[in-house]
Parts: C-alpha cells; structure tokens; sequence
C-alpha cells in the first residue's frame, strides 16, 4: 500500500500537508493525445475525493462554508497549485479545484476537491480575453503614405510589422501595355513611369498591417497575470521552429478601409499658420501666439462684433477613393459642439456665425475638428470675419495636410478573437500538444514545452519499461481504433472572391482536407476545425499580350461581395472592384521579394509616385517554390557518370540546394529531361555533386532540379500560386507535414487498444512519461492513457500496439 501525500499552496504562497481520510481511494487520469478524439490536448486529472475538515484542513481552507465572510475566506472560485507525492517521492504537480464542503451540526465535515495536472491549464489562464488586451505598444507606429511604403517594401521592428500585398476593396492587375485605351480597373501595378494617371495604381489606403505571430506569442508570455512560460529551443518550443518563423495574422479588424466600421476617428485641427496676406482679425498681434494653441483658436473679440468662422476641408483628390469617403466637421466653443456638418463628400465648409452679444467671449476657446470611420487625408482652411461696429477685419489660416488615422495602435487592430481561440487554432493546425517540463534536471523544469505529435513520440529522450510480469494477464480487452468514418481539416468557409471561384470551379474548398481511408464503412465523420479563414492567392500575369508574363507580384484579395462600379478616374468607365467583406482571422506566411527588375514593379502612388521593386508577398507556403519549366533552382547536362549521382563540373550545388529545417533534401526534385524520369536528392556531396536516391542519369543527360516548399498552410494538396505546379504527395500540406504519420498509424488495420489493469511498481508509476512505451512479452506499446490508483498502485491502461 502506497503513502500519498497531498499538498496545497495557502494564501501565503506555502505548500501545506493535508490531511487525507486513511481509506480514501484517490485516482489519476493520465493522458495527453486519444486516438478517439484527436483534436483535443488531454491533461492528468483525478476524480474527485474527500479530504476530511481536521484542524489543518480547516485552515487551509478557511471560513469557506460561512458565505458572508469574504475577507480572507477560501476563494473557490479559483484552482490553488498542489503537488501530489507517493512514498514521498514527487508524482505530479498541478491544480486542485475546491468542490464543496459537507456539513454536520452545523459545522464542516469532510472538503472535495479535484486534482488537475499542471499541463498548461490555458483555459483558465487567459479566460475570456481577446486579443486586444496584449500589450503590442512597442509596434505602434504611423499611417500614412511613407510609412506604408516602408511597411511594404521593408517592413518595421525587425519584420515584426509589415505592410502584405493584400488589398480589402481594389482589385489588381498588370497590365504593361502603355496606352491603356481600354481600362476597366484602377488597380493597375504596371509603372509607366507617370505615362498613365497615378490614380491608377496601389494606395497606401489599400492596405492593411499584418504582425509575426511570434511576437502575439511572446506577448501572451509576457502578461504577468497569465503566468505563462514556454520552453526554449526549437527542440522544446514549437515557435521558434522554421514552421512558423514568418507567419503573420492580418490586422483586419473592419471590412473595408483601416478605421471603417461602426468606430468612428477624430482629428482635432492644429498647427494653424496665419496668412499674412490678409488683414489680422481685431488687429491681434500674432507674434504673442496669445490667439493660436497648437490645436484650437482664441477669440478676443469686441463687445458688439458679430463673428463668422468659415473652415472647408478639401480632400486629397488621390488616391480616388479619398473622395467619396464620408466626414463630420464640427466647431466647439468652450468644449460644447455648436455647429456640424454631417455626411460630407469631396470639398465642404462648416460656417457658423456668432452675432453681437452672443455666447462668444473675450477669453473664448474655438476648436474644429473632423470626423470621419475611414481614413480621409485632406487640408483644412480656416477664414474668420469679424463684422459690426464699425469693423471689417479677416483672417485666413492655413493648416498642414491631416489624415484621420494617422497612426495604427496594434491592440486596436487586432481582429476580434479570443486568445484562446487563437492558441487552440495554432495547435489544431500543426497537430500540437503541450505538458509542463516536471523533470527538474531539464533547463527547462517548470516551462511549458509545446511541440508536434510527432516529435512528442518520437522524442530522443522516451524509454521503454518492460511490465509484463506487473500485467493481470487472466483479462485483456482489445478494441478497435477506427471510430470515424472519415477526418475533415477545414478552416471556416472562404468568403473572399477567389475561395469562391475556386469552389465553383472544383466543388471544393481551397486548403481542406479530408482523410477517407479504404475499407471503413463504420463510424461517423470526424471534424478538425480551425477558428481561421483561409486565402487563395494570385500570382500576376501581365494582360499585356507581348508583355513580361509571369510577374513577381501575388496578391490577396479580401473582397467577394456585390460587385461595385466605381468609375475609374482616368477612363470614366465603371472599375471591376467588389464590396469588401470582413473574413475570419487569416494567416499567411510573408515573403519578401526583392530585385524586382525596373518598370516591373509595383506602381505605387505615395508621397511620390514610385516604381517598387521589393514587397513583402502574401503566401500559403512559408517560402518560394521552383518549378521545371521556366523556374527551376537548377539545370544543366551531366559531365560524368557515377552510378547514383548527379554529376555536373560547371556548378556549384553547396550554394543552391539548402537543407530543410530538418537536415533533408527531400523536398527536392530531380528529372531527367531527356527520358522524364524523376528521383529525389539525398546529400550534397560537394559542389558538383549530388547523391540521388535512385541512378537515373549518364553523361550527357540534360536535368533540372526544382523544389517544393517546405510547409504550406492547406491541409491539402493543392497547385501553388506560385509556381503554378502540383507537388503532388511530396506538396509539404499540413495534413502530410503534421498529422499523416499519426493517423494513418490509428487507422492501420492492424492496429487496436489493448486494455490491461497491472499493478505497476514505484520505478514505473514514478517515472513514466506519456510518450514513454511499455512492453509487454514480446510487444511493445504507446500510451493512450493511464487511470491509477495511487493507494494500491494498480493502473489500468489503454495501450497501442507499435507497427
């Protein structure tokens, strides 16, 4: 009979024994993955037991049963940490949840509890949160022209910040042909060096901020009152690995323009610069600066002067779109509104005029401002005249160009989602699982280690522990493994225009997945759902018929509603944009492309109008693919011959072909071109040499070699918009990358649960880890799950048999 001992942290932050009934049966749950219900993270838990209300119990667990003592009482709404030891020797640490207490005589009797293990209790965390709440300040930075350039073509805070080429309401295109007779679009990209109007052309308002992934992550960490630590090393910590380096979420917030939607932006108008031109209002003294503040204006009028503020706002007529965007302006007196234009467009004035013996004062406060839920660049104008008594003075102001938005405060852009929704996306996607490192020789004791299925099983450090003489041999149970059907990996429903084509043209939707395996005609379908929308990208071809073809633009298209004329300002003709609509959060993976050759950029018409020859591009894989007709990573003809090699003197391979964040070659490809045969890359021997894992080449034998990218995130295999070249099986999707090993292991035909009750010893409850195996006679199995006993030692377990 085991010893356990239970202790709980009080509210001075110590571990307090407790005392527990002598007969009390106390039962641990382990499991971290069932082969039943995939897409779920399991955790130690216990079901509950009573510990009795003895004098330290009492204290632990102070006044809880008296409701109206609130201070210094037992919280219970809360989990308090707790370590469980048997014999003295550590076996878990978690959470214990305060249940009830029972009362006899009007006083406690015995406390229940439940036992949760500390493998990152992200729930009760973070809550409700959403992520809006993280502290992303340090990437604050500016809206306008320039700094959305910048965003673009470089990128802010270490790439932290970029600017992607995914536009909410104008559609792209290139079109090199310099006429232009024919435009239907404003959102041609072609530079023609101001041949054609800069309204057509990419506008800083077109686009919206994406931030790294990693950065919301180490955010999460970095909130105290979550507590949250992850491991170090791309071994223990999934997001430092290649896999997800430069993923991004798109701050879309709002449909539309940054800043549209329901929440509306205020400008307050300063800077005002008098024009000496005109005669000085009451003949004030400017250079006192007593009458400007730097964002309202100081009347000292005379007693019987009537006054007339005229301030027009003119709208930058580019980009187009400024035009038809909707704004208030208001005037305030001493803080309260006394004039407004609403739903203004193009150029309008606000004019309001304060007769003789009005609320105006000597001493009054006059301050304007503009209105508007999208961002409007425009220049303000300010005339006052003062009239009456004999006077009749003006003066004009003028005021540097303003925009509404000028700055994007990163927490208020962040798509509405609760951050741990966003968690439980990220490791629905790459098949995660997560447990606190309890091995306190590990560096990273106490952290949270969050790495793939995959590596979790097959984990250097797993052992194996032979039980078969701990094993009740007179009963085992053996079930199947195949509940479902069938797996669906699915993101939500593609709302965007080219998810929608792409669905009307295969009947499917782009980036998911389904695994039907042969021979199954039990169970019921099985879904593994992620809470993000997906994007289809498009790569850019010059409409040019003697143009440049392939361009080095892909962009993405957050629009697929009513189709929406707006006249295009240089043709008068109706533009082919589409309403906007608001998506799920998106990820992609951001690729900076640099070099473009000039005039085939990207026309962007900022400050100035500019041919851009970098950009950071939007992506479902994590970097560019290579094809093998017109952009392959090598080619060539064979100089030698050497059975299972690539042989070609003239090349440097050491420099082209670069392992995978794994060490491989395997997304490699290598064809002969002469009889199309195909084999794969193994190692690169030298500079001029490549094994091979099949003898496809002799001497004089032409070749190309052409790579696909290393992950994607479509669950499925699809052509990529790069390359426009199907991978085929060896296409890196999420399904190949993260979950087929698992799942198709789970539907082998061979393979079952073997349900065993063992009394195992001290050595092995102690010690085992989840992705630890047990042999059993000549078998050996993984764990599904482990239910003990911790007074008897007697466990019954759910294992798998390994194929």
């Amino acid at each position: 009979m085991n010893k356990v001992l239970l202790y709980i942290k009080d509210s001075d932050g110590t571990f307090q024994e407790v005392d527990l009934f002598e007969d009390e049966t106390i039962t641990v749950t382990s499991k971290i993955q069932d082969i039943r219900d995939i897409a779920k993270i399991f955790t130690d838990f216990s079901q509950s037991f009573t510990l009795p209300a003895s004098k330290k119990n009492n204290k632990i667990f102070k006044h809880f049963y008296n409701y109206n003592i609130s201070e210094g009482a037992f919280d219970a709404r809360k989990k308090v940490d707790a370590i469980i030891d048997v014999n003295y020797i550590p076996f878990r640490e978690g959470k214990v949840f305060l249940n009830g207490v029972k009362m006899k005589d009007n006083a406690p009797f015995s406390y229940n509890i439940t036992f949760f293990g500390d493998t990152v209790n992200l729930k009760d965390a973070l809550g409700d949160d959403e992520l809006s709440v993280l502290d992303l300040s340090a990437f604050d930075h500016d809206y306008d022209s320039d700094a959305v350039e910048t965003g673009l073509t470089t990128g802010y805070f270490s790439d932290s910040i970029i600017y992607p080429l995914i536009t909410h309401t104008k559609r792209l295109y290139f079109n090199s042909e310099h006429t232009h007779s024919s435009d239907t679009l404003i959102g041609d990209l072609s530079y023609d060096n101001g041949t054609i109007s800069e309204e057509v052309a990419l506008t800083f308002d077109d686009l919206k901020p994406a931030i790294k992934v990693t950065d919301i992550i180490d955010a999460i960490e970095a909130k105290s009152s979550y507590g949250l630590t992850f491991a170090s090393g791309s071994a223990n910590n999934f997001f430092e690995s290649t896999a997800i380096s430069n993923l991004y979420l798109w701050l879309s917030k709002t449909k539309g323009i940054l800043g549209g939607g329901s929440e509306e932006s205020t400008k307050v108008l300063g800077d005002w610069s008098h024009n000496a031109t005109t005669d000085d209002v009451w003949d004030i003294d400017l250079s006192n600066g007593q009458n400007l503040s730097l964002n309202a204006l100081t009347y000292f009028p005379y007693p019987q002067a009537n006054v007339k503020s005229t301030v027009t706002i003119t709208p930058a007529s580019s980009p187009a779109s400024n035009l038809d965007i909707e704004y208030d302006i208001e005037m305030l007196l001493d803080g309260a509104v006394v004039s407004t234009v609403s739903g203004a467009k193009g150029t309008n004035a606000l004019i309001h005029t304060e007769t003789a013996g009005d609320l105006i004062q000597q001493s009054s406060v006059v301050t304007f401002r503009v209105k508007s839920k999208q961002v409007l660049v425009f220049t303000p104008f300010l005339k006052t005249e003062v009239t009456g008594s004999g006077l009749n003075d003006r003066g004009d102001y003028t005021c540097p160009s303003q925009t509404i938005v000028s700055s994007i405060i990163v927490s208020d852009q962040m798509p509405k989602m609760k951050i741990i929704d966003f968690l439980t996306g990220l490791f629905k996607l790459f098949n995660l699982t997560a447990f606190i490192e309890q091995d306190r020789n590990d560096a990273n004791y106490g952290k949270i280690k969050v790495v793939t299925l995959d590596d979790f099983y097959e984990a250097s450090s797993s052992t194996t522990f032979d039980v078969t003489k701990y094993v009740h041999s007179s009963e085992t149970d053996i079930e199947s493994t195949i509940p479902f059907s069938e797996i669906d990996f699915e993101y939500k429903e593609g709302k965007t225009l080219l998810m929608k084509q792409h669905k009307e043209t295969f009947n499917d939707e782009f980036g998911n997945e389904e695994f039907m395996p042969s021979g199954v005609d039990r169970g019921k379908p099985y879904k593994v759902s992620v809470p993000f929308e997906h994007f289809k990208f498009e790569r850019l071809i010059d409409e040019n018929s003697i143009g440049i073809g392939k361009t080095q633009i892909q962009w993405g298209y957050s629009a697929g509603e009513n189709f929406k004329p707006i006249e295009n300002p240089k043709t008068g003709q109706p533009s082919a944009n589409y309403e906007p609509i608001l998506t799920a959060p998106m990820l992609f993976y951001g690729i900076r492309i640099t070099n473009i050759t000039d005039g085939e950029g990207i026309n962007f018409n900022g400050t100035t109008h500019d041919d851009l020859l970098n950009y950071w591009k939007p992506s479902n894989t994590n970097e560019t693919g290579t094809n093998d007709i017109d952009e392959y990573t090598e080619n060539g003809t064979t100089t030698s011959t050497s059975s299972g090699k690539l042989v070609d003197s003239g090349k440097t391979f050491t420099t082209s072909i670069t392992q995978n964040s794994d060490g491989n070659y395997d997304n490699y490809f290598v064809k002969n071109t002469d009889d199309t045969t195909l084999t794969k890359i193994t190692a690169v021997d030298s500079d001029t040499t490549l094994s091979l894992a099949d003898d496809i080449f002799v001497s004089g034998e032409d070749y190309i070699i052409y790579k696909a990218p290393e992950y994607t995130l479509n669950f499925d295999n699809e052509i990529d918009e790069w390359s426009f070249t199907d991978y085929g099986g060896q296409s890196n999707s999420l399904f190949k990358n993260f979950y087929k090993t698992y799942i198709e292991d789970a539907f082998n035909a061979k393979k079952r649960i073997f349900k065993l009750t063992a009394q195992l010893p001290n050595r092995v409850l102690l010690n085992y880890k989840l992705n630890d195996r047990f042999q059993v006679g000549d078998k050996v199995f993984t764990i599904n799950s482990i239910n003990t006993n911790l007074r008897t030692g007697e466990s019954e377990l759910e294992l798998l048999n390994v194929l």
